[in-house]
């Protein structure tokens, strides 16, 4: 059988974070009322979408120095199995304590992120490697078109169907990877520096090299997962958007996010660098959470996700791909593994301060607050100090 670029190395990269968020996507519509028949209460309801978060804040270091140590192969392996092991709990689940088990799982499995990004890394020169992270940026865009989808589909035929097909793709992309996938370490490597997993964490954050990228990352993740949290809410008050209408705006923000990821931002890296087309995607990110916060007309709203979709497309696949260039070839899965924390940790605050802020300021706080990250995002950008070369 003939698979293509899903035969390709990088192609099993890109089907492997496509899986994990197909399965996060598959989730944001259907846990809340899966959930309410075990008898799950609101909190309980928020602690379960909670949980998956943590789990990749606590292991994305770590399983990114296995990767160092051991090799991608292993790792990637595991998720792609861990993942199905989890989504068949969780479709089969008897009682509460067993959704909670399957979600704990998930995020484990998803944690290696930061494994997959260092394949990239190890199998793309640097001129290539925007393009690489790109497409696993534009996996992030489709797994979140397509697993609500699925979610949608497939629960209207059995409410465990959905969680029964991502499974199912999860193995089957393990029994690809199994047979394709080599290992991109060279031999000899994988010994890497014998730091712990906090001594790095502390040494990457507090660096003049990776320090005020993570913080880039941090930051912005709170603005956009913040936004992404309250959105379907935001747009019920201010736009009367029902369940169908939010699902819709999503698909046309991952649209455009996928296109931009997937094939643009490479053609402009190439051809301007990765700083400018970083800038601009923070400034664009910003100025676009800033208008919708005050958008009251529904014809003014899509030219503003078309913005939003553009600069997020632009930011966080160039942020990914300069903290990867900077890294020592034997510290990829690590430092990678850092930054990928920092996007767990703004994917487990987010939604919380998102959903305080629309609840006790106002329907529009939370995309102006989320502007203002951004802006902030911009100005740290905008300094000097964080263009100074990587010293290896």
């Amino acid at each position: 059988m003939r698979l293509g670029f899903f035969g390709t190395p990088l192609g099993i990269i890109f089907s492997t974070v496509l899986i994990d968020l197909i399965g996060f996507g598959i989730v944001i519509p259907l846990v809340p009322l899966y959930a309410e028949k075990f008898g799950a209460s609101v909190v309980e309801i928020g602690f379960l979408t909670a949980v998956y978060a943590l789990m990749q804040l606590i292991f994305a270091p770590v399983l990114g120095r296995v990767s160092d140590r051991y090799g991608r192969r292993p790792v990637i392996l595991g998720s792609l199995m861990g993942s199905a092991i989890a989504w068949l709990m969780f479709g089969f689940a008897p009682a509460l304590w067993v959704l909670f088990l399957a979600r704990i799982l998930d995020g484990i499995s998803g944690a290696s992120y930061a494994a997959a990004q260092a394949y990239v890394a190890d199998i793309t020169t640097d001129e290539d490697r925007v393009r690489g992270m790109g497409l696993i940026g534009a996996a992030f865009g489709l797994g979140f078109i397509i697993g609500p989808a699925i979610g949608g589909l497939f629960a209207a035929i059995d409410p465990r169907a959905p969680f029964i097909v991502a499974a199912a793709a999860a193995l089957a992309n393990f029994a690809i990877a199994w047979k394709r996938l080599p290992e991109s370490r060279p031999r000899g490597s994988r010994e890497g520096t014998q730091q712990s997993r906090w001594s790095a964490l502390f040494r990457a954050v507090g660096s003049r090299d990776y320090g005020p990228l993570i913080w880039i990352s941090f930051l912005g993740g709170l603005g956009f997962v913040g936004m992404e949290s309250v959105f379907s809410l935001f747009g019920n008050r201010r736009f009367d958007f029902g369940l169908t209408e939010t699902g819709l705006v999503f698909v046309f923000i991952g649209v455009f996010a996928a296109i931009v990821q997937g094939g643009l931002v490479h053609r402009l890296t190439a051809r301007v660098g990765e700083w400018p087309v970083l800038r601009a995607g923070l400034w664009l990110t910003a100025a676009a959470l800033l208008l919708m916060s005050f958008t009251t007309e529904l014809w003014a709203l899509f030219p503003v996700l078309v913005m939003l979709a553009v600069g997020s497309g632009f930011t966080f696949p160039t942020v990914n791909a300069i903290v990867s260039q900077r890294a020592p070839d034997d510290d990829q899965g690590s430092i990678l593994g850092v930054l990928a924390s920092a996007g767990g940790l703004a994917r487990l605050v987010a939604p919380i301060g998102a959903t305080v802020l629309f609840q006790e300021v106002g329907v529009g706080s939370p995309l102006l607050i989320g502007g203002l990250l951004f802006v902030a995002c911009g100005v740290i950008a905008a300094t000097p100090l964080v263009r100074r070369p990587a010293v290896t």
